[in-house]
């Protein structure tokens, strides 16, 4: 039996190889290998509350949206579009001294991961601007601009709710209080024109 198998086991071999040359050869004549650049492809970010539950804010600064390259067989790859590509950044795998998360990406067509393609991202990370989450509250003011309409006066002025909460990063807050007068007066023009706009229409219904 041993002899059976053993001759010619040389020869054997040879055609075996050189059966695997020709149908590679036959493979990539009729469907040969290609790669494609597709750009856009949005990044979703995944675990958020490994991080909000901890008390912090999180923003994207750079690697929102990536091109990814994607080789395989011609006839896969001409079928593949961006809303095919899954990006995906895994917040949990941040730590406390890093502030960026390693891109995942695969092909999915028809529900199913591809796994005769190829994905190689050129960005590689998310970046992130991580800071402390921060609530605070503001007084809201209230200033009535213009005259009154004819047979109309104003004789009392109130808002409600007098006092809102704001909560984002410890940034933001502090922008927030640089710029709070300027803020202040916008809404007090906001709200002149819906008193203001309020009195044309009880006019006009009477």
């Amino acid at each position: 039996m041993k002899e059976k198998i053993f001759r010619n086991f040389s020869l054997k071999i040879l055609s075996a190889l050189c059966a695997i040359v020709l149908w590679t050869i036959i493979v990539n004549i009729y469907d040969p290998t290609m790669g494609v650049t597709i750009s856009t492809v949005p990044v979703q970010l995944i675990n958020t509350e490994s991080l909000t539950d901890k008390g912090y804010t999180y923003e994207i600064t750079d690697g929102s949206k990536i091109s990814v390259y994607v080789s395989g067989p011609k006839s896969v790859i001409t079928d593949i579009k961006a809303a095919d590509i899954v990006a995906t950044a895994d917040l949990s795998r941040i730590t406390a001294f890093a502030d960026y998360a390693d891109i995942d990406v695969k092909v999915v067509k028809d529900g199913k991961t591809l796994t005769n393609v190829e994905v190689t991202p050129k960005t590689t990370a998310v970046k992130l601007d991580i800071e402390n989450r921060v609530t605070q509250q503001f007084d809201v003011g209230m200033e009535v601009n213009g005259t009154e309409a004819e047979g109309y006066v104003v004789t009392k002025q109130s808002v409600s709710p007098s006092t809102i909460k704001i909560t984002g990063s410890s940034t933001t807050m502090q922008r927030l209080r640089r710029l709070k007068p300027s803020a202040t007066s916008a809404m007090h023009r906001i709200i002149s024109r819906v008193l203001y706009r309020l009195f044309y229409t009880m006019r006009t219904a009477m």
